[in-house]
Order: C-alpha cells, then sequence, then structure tokens
C-alpha cells in the first residue's frame, strides 16, 4: 500500500512540473531563428509570425523568412523570395526549451545562384532585357552557393540537378530575319548548358515576349488586352489569318508610348515571379521553346 501511495505521489508531481512547466515563447523561438539564420548565411532576415506546428509527435514554431535588404523592393513582396525557418520545441519533466533551428532558404540561394550563372550568358546572348524564373531541385546545405560549386556537388554525389522554370527575353520580332535571329540566339544558350553539364535534367520554357508587354499604358489598358486576346481567339478559329493577327497586333501596339531603357528595366524588375503562370504572357509572345 505505501509502495502505491509513493508512486502515485511521484506521478503526481510529474504532472504537476509538467502542466506548470515553463513554455517557450514565440519571441524566444524568433530570436534564435534569427541567430541561425545570420550564422549560416552571414545577413539579417525579416522573419514573420512565429506560429507553433505539430505532427502529432513533434512540436516546433513555423515563419515565413526573406532578407532584410529586401525591406522597400519589390522581392520583398515577390514570394519566390521567400521561405520557411523553424525553431523545434523540446518538452521535458519542468516544462519547454527551445531545440535546433533549420530552414529552406537554401532553396532561394539556388535558384538565385542559377539567375547569375546564367544571366551572363543570357546577358551576351540577348542584352538587358530578359527575366529569370527558376525552380531548381537541389536542397542542399552548401557553405559556398556558387552555382559552379552546386554543379560540383551534384557531379560528386551523382544526384540529379533538375533545372525548370522559365526564361522569358523582351524583344521585338517584326520579320522572319528577326524571328532567325532569336532561334539561333536560344540554339546558342541550349549549346552553352550543354557544355557546362546542366542540360541532363531540364524542363524549362525560354519565351520571346513583346517588349511592348512592358509599357505602362498597356498595363493600365484592359481594353487593349481584351482585344489582343480577342483577335487571338479568332485566329485560333481559323476566322482571320495569321498575316491578319500581326497586323491587328502591330497597330495596336505600335500606339503605345515608348519607355526608356532604364524604365523597361525597372519594369521587368518589377514582376512578381511567384505571380508568373502559363497564362501571364500567353498572348504576347512570337516564339516559345521547350526544352526537356
Amino acid at each position: 500500500m505505501k509502495k502505491l501511495f509513493r508512486i502515485f505521489i511521484i506521478l503526481s508531481i510529474t504532472v504537476l512540473f509538467t502542466s506548470c512547466g515553463k513554455e517557450v515563447t514565440s519571441y524566444e523561438a524568433k530570436e534564435v531563428l534569427s541567430k541561425h539564420l545570420i550564422e549560416r548565411y552571414g545577413e539579417e532576415f525579416e522573419i514573420g509570425y512565429m506560429g507553433r506546428r505539430s505532427d502529432g509527435k513533434e512540436v516546433w514554431y513555423e515563419a515565413e523568412i526573406y532578407p532584410s535588404k529586401y525591406v522597400g523592393t519589390p522581392k520583398e513582396r515577390d514570394k519566390y523570395y521567400r521561405e520557411s525557418g523553424t525553431v523545434n520545441i523540446k518538452k521535458g519533466i519542468f516544462g519547454e526549451k527551445l531545440g535546433k533551428a533549420g530552414d529552406t532558404y537554401g532553396i532561394v540561394k539556388v535558384n538565385e545562384s542559377a539567375e547569375e550563372f546564367y544571366g551572363k550568358k543570357l546577358k551576351e546572348l540577348f542584352g538587358n532585357n530578359v527575366l529569370q524564373v527558376y525552380d531548381i531541385w537541389f536542397n542542399r546545405i552548401l557553405e559556398n552557393y556558387s552555382f559552379e560549386n552546386i554543379i560540383k556537388v551534384s557531379d560528386e554525389e551523382r544526384t540529379a540537378l533538375i533545372i525548370k522554370g522559365g526564361i522569358y527575353i523582351f524583344g521585338r520580332v517584326e520579320n522572319d530575319e528577326e524571328r532567325e535571329w532569336y532561334r539561333k540566339q536560344i540554339y546558342e544558350f541550349i549549346q552553352f548548358m550543354k557544355e557546362t553539364g546542366t542540360f541532363e535534367y531540364v524542363d524549362l520554357d525560354i519565351k520571346v515576349i513583346d517588349i511592348r508587354r512592358l509599357y505602362d499604358n498597356f498595363n493600365s489598358s484592359d481594353k487593349i488586352k481584351k482585344t489582343l486576346i480577342d483577335n487571338r481567339k479568332s485566329w485560333e478559329n481559323n476566322e482571320i489569318s495569321v498575316k491578319d493577327l500581326d497586323n491587328k497586333r502591330k497597330k495596336i501596339l505600335n500606339t503605345l508610348n515608348i519607355l526608356n531603357e532604364n524604365e523597361i528595366r525597372k519594369n521587368i524588375k518589377e514582376i512578381n515571379k511567384s505571380d508568373i503562370s502559363e497564362s501571364t504572357f500567353k498572348w504576347f509572345y512570337y516564339i516559345v521553346k521547350y526544352i526537356h
């Protein structure tokens, strides 16, 4: 009887300590995550609301993160540059304490590294007016996120470096000669991917977009957009010829105000990459090249 009584007291004390123990706060978790991100990436991050998560076995804090350097820029509003950070919660007899912190921001680092790596060649081939949007499947914790090192690690580990996404080239194609020039330049870029060993696992759209798609009065005019879409549908339904379609498109787009190079680049930088879908530029490209 005494033995049972002692067991009951021990169990009661354990329950008491557990129920009355300290619960870690979101503020404490944010401090741990902030320190982790600075140590890993060498810069400060903005950390969103730290919410508690559980899978039934483990409990952790989780928040959306992005670099502080993007505050006040178009990238701040773009989920393409955001990932998540986590801090594990350890439960014990005397309450909770914070465990290991982690993050998935390496995904963004890899995509940005690819933009820098391919961007040099794309600028050489097409100039400055190019938008790159990648979804590269290579989630690793690395000290060196240069794309050259990513390729090296992929080769050493014999793991696939899967490159998905799109490259959007803003330009003008008014005749067959210009159309052929873009085909040649795209071919040269594909050769570059092969030479750098990054062409094996690729699902990438390369599109040449009418540069007037960036003009402010185009973006603010629903009437112009609707007319272009209606004309395109008429062509798809064999109601007008491709020549008539081109003439109608040119007539409409030639009424738009011309932007200088700085304004064009500014508008490209303000495009929200996370919002780009198959329909974003559907009615405004000349060439579509699917690479598999």
